[in-house]
């Protein structure tokens, strides 16, 4: 006869909610310690975010009881000089030549500036070889014939802060691209650019009216060359750096990609380039040239007191470096985008 034992299966029904049960138990400890984990971390990132924030109020507090500010990059300079040889002293000096200003803010910020023909460009020498902490007063202008003036009564890169102020003319505003085009540029490339404000015409006190305008002699004075030649075969070879794309995205042969570099180094190279030292000098024919870097090209050139000789114009070679001289140079990521 069948016989009913309910101790035969108890015991492990019993065994096994008891293991279930002791699951559940550690499942929910090891919840609730990941969650107290969790908590003291959001705390403890909450707590180190605040005093961070505190420290940073307190040194910004600092600084502007020091009478110093903090800068926000607004945009960048694109331009073809790569080193500070060859870069216009001035941009009226070198009208033709053109650049962008590839910006990081909000484009709505630059609407009606087309309307000026000029603008200042407030930027920062990032490219000086020395510090601002250096404790230098006076410097030897290049073109001043060795006397020494006070950092502040020049245009010196070396200053007290490393801020220039260039005068540009306004081209055109590409606002799919964020670009703010400009030409008359002084300004190598990757410049920060942390203002831009409109010419007016109260900026324009004259110009060397004795009248209106002082100014030092040496600073007066017109040492620019008064021909710039380049020979059939220099010629030949800026067609053929245009063709290869290695002056984009400034000079393309989509626009006047030619004719608007030559132009440029014409003008660049009118104000000789040299070293103080050597301007003013004649060289043989034999002499040894000199060279300045263009976009990514290297204009080889002689000089004397009448006459600027470009003989070649060819690809510089960098190898892998990406700045000369701590300056940037025009790469892909400059180009790719809308080359006109």
């Amino acid at each position: 006869m069948f016989s009913f034992r309910p101790t035969s299966w108890l015991a492990p029904a019993l065994s096994l909610v008891a293991y279930s049960a002791l699951l559940y138990i550690r499942h929910c400890q090891l919840v609730k310690s990941i969650e107290q984990k969790w908590v003291k971390l959001r705390q403890a990132e909450r707590s180190g975010r605040i005093k961070a924030e505190v420290k940073l109020r307190s040194t910004s507090k600092q600084l502007s009881s020091e009478g110093s500010m903090r800068l926000k990059r607004i945009g960048t300079i694109i331009s073809p000089y790569t080193k500070r040889m060859g870069t216009p002293r001035q941009g009226a000096l070198v009208p033709a030549s053109r650049a962008f200003i590839q910006l990081e803010i909000p484009m709505e910020t630059l609407d009606g500036i087309e309307k000026y023909s000029h603008a200042w460009i407030i930027f920062e020498f990032h490219a000086n070889t020395d510090l601002c902490s250096s404790r230098k007063t006076k410097i030897r202008p290049p073109r001043a014939g060795g006397i020494k003036v006070g950092q502040l009564a020049t245009r010196s890169p070396h200053r007290p802060n490393a801020l220039g102020l260039s005068l540009i003319t306004v081209d055109r505003i590409d606002k799919s691209n964020k670009r703010f085009h400009i030409s008359a540029v002084d300004l190598v490339n990757g410049t920060p650019v942390y203002d831009i404000k409109p010419y007016v015409p109260w900026d324009f006190p004259g110009k060397f009216d004795a009248s209106v305008l002082r100014v030092p002699n040496w600073v007066r004075q017109d040492d620019s060359v008064s021909n710039v030649v380049f020979t059939t075969k220099a010629e030949s070879d800026m067609r053929r750096m245009i063709s290869q794309n290695l002056l984009a995205p400034l000079y393309t042969s989509k626009n006047d990609g030619y004719e608007g570099a030559l132009q440029t180094l014409k003008q660049v190279l009118a104000q000789d380039p040299r070293a103080s030292r050597e301007r003013g000098k004649t060289m043989l024919a034999d002499s040894p040239a000199y060279k300045i870097i263009f976009c990514e090209i290297q204009v080889n050139f002689r000089v004397n007191k009448e006459e600027v000789n470009v003989f070649q114009v060819e690809q510089a070679h960098f190898r892998d470096e990406d700045f000369v001289d701590g300056i940037p140079l025009l790469n892909s990521n400059d180009k790719d985008a809308n080359n006109d």
